[in-house]
């Protein structure tokens, strides 16, 4: 039998007061029944704030991650296939350089027993955050040695904060909730290890942070925070600390290799455009760290703030600044200042340091200091960080109305809320506050139209809030208007978001790619020639310029262009369904049948709408009609008049 390792004298001391603590609550167990009470308190608060939007329908990233993705829609048989691919590799062909696939699996299976159903995979979300709320209020006691105080506050001042609203509200960021729901039950078996030295702990223990790492990414940064945290809350030194987390360190270098693996390198290669990060267009190094720095303090004010949030940061909300600029000193000065409070004061285990660490580490890896990444700023970057905050204001109240002084008190909810009525005032305060700017937020992520519109009024100057505006009017507004004349005029005022979202940002192809799209729609096809043109002159790759240029080319009975521009679509994109359904037609017109049926059955196998799959059955059919095979021309006839499900 193995030896269980010797424990130290203060070890010891903390086992003996948990097993008092434990007695005490056995003896009389209101201590540990109001622990419950506050817990179900915290998880209530969060489920309730965000019931509403169970309703709310698929936006944003929720169409590549979930809604248009065919690998999640084919459920649990598409699992094998989310494990070994890239996060959107059912979305689009090129390889998206990030790894996610628990995320996925989770929506996958959502779809599997509830397909094209919002409303259970936002349910989930919801629920999930509100057990997060309730082991997070869990992790904090123990942290704090019972201190409920301390707890409730940060706690629930993290279920309120509207900066979660694009995290809990958005089906796609239930990723961000995943994998720090999964932290803390990591953080809390490591806890019962450190306790108990009960080896089966620090495999669970293992096995919850390899899953957040599968979840997201960002749980890499409390590699750096969980041996602070047992320097700090358990008095273990920091190099014994870096040890007892070496299994956390093995079952991360393990998640690095596999990602490594499917995405064929670990380094970061992948262009990042000035649209999605407008750092790469900085003219030098010092400009683009000085506006990150900028983007930083931008970040503390919606902490404290949190007035102005938003969908999007991009070109141009935020503009390249010098060091000089009074923002980015201002941002430097509070950031340095902080970090300097935090290292003087770790070393007498001061929590506020350790929460300055805490919110320094886990948004150093979304800061694009360090590294690049796929936007410059967002709101839901904040989730993990937020918990910093939340925890600085929790124990500075505490502080000053010197309450929740550490030892377990064994008092009823309404008792403990009488025993500390004045700290209470303050939070009650704060807390409406941010319910109120939470409640009146999360509307707008009702529908893809709300949230849009959302963004042009909050981020006046983002080329993609006018271009994502005028993609809905064009796409969704116009088609459910039944009135010509009003459908008209709504094109045209697609067109006029359009032109916005250029002259905000001239190199924006998708935009002229759809203005030329609504063109061809109100029949202006010299228009619609004219913007694709401009939209591929600005990116030759742009394969839906050249699908779109080639259906006007093929209606021109310009078969031989068309061929030539789907061809190359398809060499850029080979699973683009719309090119390839058009590639079909043009063999079958040309009388090349077995060529058409060959590109109209790729288009059906990589086709994300199933609205789609009728008219392409009936290409099929007349082609088997054409080619004299009566038995399989009435197969898919008949197919194109039944409600089809999607091939897997």
């Amino acid at each position: 039998m193995a030896q269980q390792k010797k424990l130290t004298r203060k070890e010891k001391i903390e086992k003996e007061k948990q097993t008092v603590i434990r007695k005490e609550e056995k003896k009389n167990p209101t201590g540990f029944n109001l622990k419950l009470s506050l817990g179900l308190i915290v998880a209530a608060f969060g489920f309730l704030l965000y019931i509403g939007t169970i309703n709310y329908a698929y936006t944003l990233d929720d169409y590549s991650t979930i809604k248009e993705n065919y690998i999640v829609q084919k459920g649990l048989s598409g699992i094998g296939t989310l494990l070994k691919t890239s996060y959107r590799y059912g979305y689009w062909a090129s390889n998206d350089e990030l790894y996610r696939p628990l995320s996925l699996v989770m929506f996958a299976v959502e779809w599997n027993f509830s397909p094209d159903n919002p409303a259970v995979a936002h349910f989930i979300n919801i629920l999930l955050y509100a057990l997060t709320g309730f082991l997070l209020f869990n992790l904090l006691c123990r942290l704090f040695k019972n201190n409920f105080l301390i707890s409730f506050i940060a706690a629930t001042l993290f279920m309120a904060h509207p900066v979660h609203t694009e995290v809990v509200a958005n089906i796609k960021s239930g990723d961000e909730i995943l994998s720090f729901l999964l932290i803390i039950a990591s953080i809390n078996w490591l806890l019962d290890y450190i306790q108990t030295r009960r080896v089966i702990k620090i495999i669970f223990s293992s096995v919850a942070f390899f899953l957040a790492l599968m979840a997201k990414e960002s749980a890499l940064t409390l590699l750096v925070v969980i041996p602070l945290l047992l320097f700090v809350f358990k008095d273990i030194r920091f190099g014994r600390s870096l040890k007892t987390i070496i299994p956390l360190f093995v079952v991360s270098l393990i998640y690095i290799a596999i990602r490594a693996s499917v995405l064929h390198g670990v380094i970061h290669t992948k262009a990042v455009v000035a649209l999605d990060n407008v750092l790469v267009s900085a003219p030098d190094f010092l400009s683009r760290i000085s506006t990150a720095i900028y983007v930083l303090g931008r970040y503390l004010l919606l902490l404290v703030f949190p007035s102005h949030l938003s969908m999007d940061y991009s070109i141009n909300e935020i503009t390249i600044l010098k060091f000089t600029d009074y923002r980015v000193l201002i941002s430097f000065a509070i950031y340095l200042a902080i970090a300097i409070y935090a290292v003087y004061k770790i070393r007498k285990k001061d929590v506020v340091s350790f929460s300055i660490f805490y919110y320094l580490f886990t948004i150093a890896i979304v800061s694009n200091i360090f590294i690049i990444i796929g936007t410059v700023m967002a709101d839901r970057l904040l989730y993990l960080p937020s918990l910093g905050f939340c925890l600085v204001v929790a124990v500075l109240l505490a502080g000053i109305f010197k309450a929740g002084e550490g030892e377990v008190k064994i008092l009823k909810l309404t008792d403990f809320i009488k025993a500390n009525s004045k700290p209470f005032i303050v939070v009650f305060i704060l807390l409406a506050l941010y319910s109120f700017k939470t409640i009146d937020r999360i509307p707008v992520w009702k529908s893809n139209y709300a949230l849009y519109l959302s963004g042009v009024e909050d981020s006046p100057n983002s080329s993609r809030c006018h271009y994502l505006v005028a993609i809905e009017l064009k796409n969704v507004i116009a088609k459910d208007e039944p009135d010509s004349i009003k459908r008209i005029a709504i094109y045209n005022h697609s067109i006029e978001e359009f032109k916005r979202a250029v002259e905000l940002y001239p190199a924006s192809f998708d935009a002229y790619r759809d203005m030329g799209r609504t063109y061809d729609v109100m029949n202006d096809t010299a228009s619609a020639l004219k913007y694709y043109d401009m939209a591929l002159s600005i990116n030759s790759h742009d394969t839906k310029a050249m699908n779109n240029k080639a259906t006007i080319l093929f209606r021109r009975k310009n078969y031989a262009g068309a061929m030539d521009l789907l061809k190359e679509a398809i060499r850029w994109d080979p699973r683009y369904a719309d090119a390839l359904q058009n590639l079909g037609s043009c063999y079958g017109i040309i009388g090349d049948y077995e060529s058409a049926l060959t590109y109209l059955f790729q288009s059906l196998e990589y086709e994300k709408d199933k609205e789609k799959f009728p008219g392409t059955y009936n290409m099929i059919g007349m082609t088997y009609k054409f080619m004299g095979n009566k038995e399989k021309a009435e197969e898919y006839l008949a197919k194109a008049k039944e409600p089809v499900n999607k091939p897997n």
